[in-house]
């Protein structure tokens, strides 16, 4: 909420500078430079560039995208109709006058005043924008259903029974759409159930970088060397341990590879890196109760910063893994993969790594106070099941603008997905995409998970 009101102070003062700019700047200027904001913005977008998360480019494309937040979209809508058609408003008096014009100008901008007030209420009201969350909701629910069909035939008798009990080698948490507390309690969750001798790798993945100091040091939040007591060797055996010294370390973290793949290395070469949400995350997890044993299973991804950016990363993360003989071969691509995500980007992240061909099956994590744990009960109809009318569904409030907006945010990324072709829909795609079957001379039947039980 702070961000958004910061938002909004921001283009408040930047208005007035805008319009003196217009004034001043000759329009061809004015429209060149436009085209080159956009262009760079679209192309920003779509490109992930890495300089984007320093402190400044961060600043400078936050402010650049805010019209295309539900608050920016209307603030322009108000802006523009003032600017563009009530700027030159001439009014005549006199019994002969036409101000039909006038008139006609003024009717347009009331009725576009009026659309502005209609997408601000729904916005802003608790029933629709509790409808539009219930809405991704059910769709996180029908991605959860289908990331665990599989085709029988495809199976060895071990995988499906690995399937069947719910074992996983590898639990992937995205630190996308944060907070990602809820994600990290469940990962844990499900490595404590693990059987002792299948317990499965912990992937974290994020790549953002810290806004919290500092902004340099040593993966997962490490203390750095404090000479005596704490040496560079104590630090190294906390990241990759030596040989011969108890495995207190993570099982991998890409940025001191030469570490886990050869133990001998010094420590004097133990430079500081800069820390990602990756290690937040690891962090936080590491901190949790109950976790005796977790570090040596705790795999760091410190490179993706989207849905999209994350499964590449983790596609290069498990090929390396392999190639360095941390991490059994599987030249099937069986390796059975359990994501972690929120239930507002469980949708696009499911189909997003299934067209990545990474195995992978689906959960959602999130406060209980986020997420609704019967949709067809606490839903607003059409997803809830009987049209019920209650008192709170009349009222706004500024935490049902955050909502939507946090929907629309989705909804704009599932477009921009679609667009570079990273989902494949539709989601109740039924048809066997994994692992991939050489072409038959016959068509063999298939079954769905759900029909094994």
């Amino acid at each position: 909420m702070f961000d958004l009101l910061t938002n909004i102070l921001i283009w408040i003062i930047a208005i007035p500078v805008f319009i003196i700019l217009f004034r001043a700047i000759p329009k061809d200027w004015f429209r060149l430079f436009g085209l080159v904001i956009f262009a760079a913005l679209v192309a920003i977008i779509f490109a992930n560039f890495r300089f984007v998360e320093d402190p400044i480019p961060k600043i400078v494309i936050e402010f650049l995208s805010f019209p295309f937040t539900l608050v920016g979209i209307l603030l322009l809508l108000l802006f523009f109709n003032y600017w563009l058609r009530l700027k030159d408003l001439k009014i005549k008096s006199g019994d002969k006058v036409d101000n039909k014009g006038a008139i006609d100008k003024v009717a347009i901008v009331t009725k576009e005043i009026l659309i502005v007030l209609i997408i601000f209420a729904i916005a802003t009201n608790n029933a629709t924008s509790e409808l539009f969350n219930c809405y991704l909701e059910q769709q996180a629910a029908n991605a959860v259903e289908q990331s665990y069909r599989r085709p029988v035939l495809n199976l060895s008798e071990q995988e499906l029974q690995d399937f069947r009990r719910g074992v996983f080698d590898m639990i992937v948490v995205l630190a996308e759409n944060p907070p990602y507390e809820p994600r990290l309690q469940e990962a844990i969750k499900l490595w404590n159930a693990a059987n002792q001798q299948q317990k499965p790798y912990i992937l974290l993945s994020g790549g953002r970088r810290t806004t919290n100091p500092p902004t340099k040091g040593y993966p997962c939040f490490a203390p750095v060397e404090s000479p005596p007591s704490r040496t560079k060797d104590n630090v190294r055996d906390e990241i990759a341990s030596r040989t011969g010294v108890p495995n207190i370390g993570l099982r991998y973290d890409p940025r001191y590879e030469g570490f886990f793949t050869n133990p001998a290395t010094p420590s004097e070469s133990l430079p500081q890196i800069d820390l990602t949400e990756a290690d937040q995350m690891c962090a936080a997890l590491t901190s949790m109760p109950n976790i005796a044993g977790i570090r040596p299973f705790v795999i760091i991804e410190p490179v993706g910063m989207s849905v999209r950016s994350s499964g590449d990363e983790i596609g290069k993360l498990i090929k390396s893994l392999e190639k360095n003989k941390l991490m059994r071969e599987d030249t099937r691509n069986s390796r059975r993969i359990l994501l972690i995500t929120s239930p507002i980007e469980a949708t696009r992240a499911f189909l997003s790594f299934r067209n990545q061909d990474l195995n992978a099956s689906l959960t959602t994590a999130s406060y209980p106070l986020d997420v609704h744990s019967d949709l067809g009960g606490q839903c607003p109809w059409p997803v809830g099941k009987q049209f019920k009318i209650k008192p709170r569904y009349f009222l706004f409030n500024a935490e049902s603008l955050v909502r939507s907006e946090r929907a629309w945010t989705e909804v704009k990324e599932l477009v921009f997905y679609t667009l570079r072709f990273w989902l494949r829909p539709p989601l109740s795609d039924e048809r066997p995409y994994f692992p991939k079957q050489p072409p038959a001379v016959f068509a063999p039947i298939k079954y769905s998970y759900r029909q094994l039980h």
